[in-house]
């Protein structure tokens, strides 16, 4: 059975079951090169994954979606039918929020206003192609619960909103999953007050430093370190965590949330902007942990949905007492949706006893290009130089400080580079960072990652059972051990943490090998991982793609398992 999992809002993306095995993944951005591509039903990463798949569209049995853009024409009815008669005369394929239809005609059955043969043939799907709609934050718990093999635990997500809601808790007892928190009864009821979303504060502060929301939240975690937290206990005390890890608010709405804060931030130096709204996304997370562990004891914690896209916030939670051990969902953002949609559609064919659960060995799940691909791509532009032991002459070139790019196989799900489309550098000077950003017309308060041997990974960083299966995905630092923060300046923040990939040889044998070849020459274990992207780009895709950006000089050479690729001059 073939289930494919889509998202149409933003962050847009698709991907693809066979059975219970996740064989391909696709984000829309990396196809249409429109950095978080969302609000487009024709997604291009449908056929992206199908072609993975080996498969066409008549050959899927089941699409599961979440409630976002679907076309008028897909609609048996709406809550505008007036203005909607004329808008489909207009334009049919003229998209429709689900949810908030849902919500304006009050009732939780997608199927009553639904057109399903009408959405059917929009997407080219066989007649008896089932079609699932999936809630959003138990399509984020989904993900994380898949890719765990705990008998126990607490899942939980938090973001900026998805179906009226901002959070959600579930435990996992008995073989059961449990709801505790963001029912879908929240879509017609606004239970959840937007104000009470710590995630949706930090994306208004993230927009008052001047950066973009839902993309640059980033920039704020790195800028922090730099900042005092001046304004951190008054943004907390707005948000009012009960013992029953309900998040209340001071405040009565979004608007009234981002009023307050622009108020709070009035004068303030962007570093203790950061500063602030890091520590009280911090605490206030902290504190909703701890009031859900109170209640529904578990030394396990998945987390899932944009907030957990901050990786200090995620250290500290792995710090808490009693915590054996933690697990972010890699693609933490809007863009794991359509993973979570294809899970829910197994629960409810098998059941969560049914799930076979397993943890992630890798994430590479978009199309294979090989390294023929690349070769055969290379114009007279460049040059391509074969090597018996591509690993060692990178190793060469990085230790007399060039700037090379790894293209090898199928690209990364998630927002993280991990080695399939990795930019690789020596981590042994901190001006490293400034000249790699500036090449690719980048601004970054955070240092880069640094990728680490399984064997090397305990020696260099804090890692230990609580840590290691999240620090596999980059979704978390770590400190960084004192004896190694001088030896790697590159890739140590100024608090003294890093966001360590372990890596193991049977994932990614190019990619460790190089690091093996480095260490053997320098005596270091680790090496600069930053994504194969220029600013304001996703990530690159194609050998294409990549070949493009060594020709504009964002690189000096790219690596794959052939040899190596320069520029003909």
């Amino acid at each position: 059975m073939y289930i494919l999992g889509i998202h149409t809002g933003h962050d847009a993306g698709a991907a693809l079951f066979r059975d219970q095995t996740l064989v391909a993944f696709c984000k829309e951005e990396r196809l249409s090169r429109i950095k978080n591509q969302g609000g487009v039903f024709a997604l291009a990463s449908i056929d992206e994954v199908l072609r993975i798949g080996g498969i066409a569209r008549r050959d899927v049995d089941v699409l599961a979606m979440t409630r976002i853009k679907i076309p008028l024409c897909a609609y048996k009815r709406t809550s505008r039918p007036a203005k909607d008669m004329i808008d489909r005369l207009r334009d049919g394929k003229r998209l429709r929020n689900l949810y908030r239809e849902m919500y304006r005609l009050k009732t939780l059955d997608e199927m009553s206003i639904v057109d399903l043969p009408a959405l059917r043939k929009e997407l080219g799907l066989r007649a008896d192609a089932a079609i699932e709609f999936c809630n959003h934050h138990k399509s984020h718990i989904l993900g994380s619960l898949m890719f765990t093999d705990w008998a126990e635990g607490l899942y939980l997500s938090y973001d900026g909103g998805g179906d009226h809601a901002y959070y959600s808790a579930y435990e996992l007892k008995d073989g059961q999953l449990v709801q505790h928190l963001g029912e879908d009864e929240i879509l017609l009821t606004e239970a959840q007050n937007p104000a009470s979303s710590i995630a949706l504060a930090y994306a208004h502060a993230t927009e008052i430093c001047g950066f973009t929301p839902l993309r640059h939240e980033g920039k704020i975690t790195g800028l922090a370190a730099f900042g005092k937290p001046t304004a951190a206990a008054l943004i907390q005390q707005q948000f009012l965590v009960r013992d029953n890890g309900h998040i209340d608010s001071t405040l009565k709405d979004e608007a009234a949330l981002k009023s307050f804060l622009q108020a709070t931030f009035a004068g303030m130096s962007r570093e203790d902007v950061a500063a602030s709204i890091q520590v009280a996304a911090e605490e206030v997370t902290l504190d909703w942990i701890r009031a859900l562990r109170k209640r529904y004891p578990s030394t396990r914690i998945a987390l899932s949905g944009g907030l957990f896209a901050n990786v200090r916030i995620n250290q500290r939670v792995a710090e808490l007492e009693g915590i054996e051990e933690i697990f972010i969902f890699p693609a933490m953002g809007d863009e794991g949706l359509p993973v979570g949609c294809a899970v829910e559609s197994l629960v409810r064919r098998h059941g969560v006893s049914g799930l076979q659960r397993q943890r992630f060995k890798h994430l590479y799940y978009g199309f294979p290009y090989t390294s023929a691909d690349l070769v055969d791509a290379a114009d007279e532009r460049f040059r391509f130089q074969p090597e018996s032991d591509p690993a060692l002459a990178t190793a060469r070139l990085v230790t007399d400080g060039l700037v090379g790019a790894i293209v090898e196989g199928a690209m990364e799900m998630g927002p993280r580079a991990l080695g399939a489309r990795t930019i690789v550098a020596s981590p042994e000077k901190r001006e490293t960072n400034d000249s790699i950003n500036k090449r690719l017309d980048r601004t970054e308060f955070m240092p880069f990652a640094p990728y680490v041997r399984d064997v090397d990974a305990e020696a260099v960083f804090e890692i230990d059972e609580r840590n290691r299966y999240a620090c596999r995905f980059m979704t978390i630092t770590t400190n960084v051990r004192p004896a190694w923060q001088e030896e790697i300046k590159a890739v140590v923040h100024v608090d003294g943490t890093a966001r360590p990939q372990i890596v193991y040889r049977d994932d990614n044998p190019l990619y460790y090998d190089i690091l093996t070849r480095f260490k053997e020459l320098r005596g270091l274990p680790c090496l600069v991982n930053t994504s194969f992207n220029a600013h304001e780009e996703p990530i690159i895709n194609t050998p294409h793609e990549a070949l493009q950006a060594l020709a504009d000089n964002r690189i000096d050479f790219l690596v794959c398992d052939r040899g190596l690729i320069f520029r003909a001059d």
